[in-house]
């Protein structure tokens, strides 16, 4: 689990890095390079969030899962 946070920690770290990177080496207007930054940003905002959503629907579905078996197993 821990190499995994670790992975995840440093893609995002990568991601922004080049992201950042790519931004300021870009040849764009900066009203232009502003308005896409933030497109960027709310996209990927909302791709964290519904990744977020699902994962924790797919927590409470086994924690759901994981009580039924307790019940069943103590009767």
């Amino acid at each position: 689990m821990r190499r995994v946070v670790f992975f995840a920690l440093g893609l995002l770290f990568g991601a922004t890095l080049g992201a950042t990177l790519a931004f300021l080496l870009a040849p764009s207007s900066g009203q232009s390079l502003r308005k896409r930054a933030e497109r960027h940003i709310r996209r990927a905002l909302e791709e964290a969030h519904a990744a977020a959503e699902a994962k924790r629907k797919a927590l409470e579905a086994e924690l759901a899962a994981f009580n039924r078996r307790e019940r069943t197993a103590r009767k």
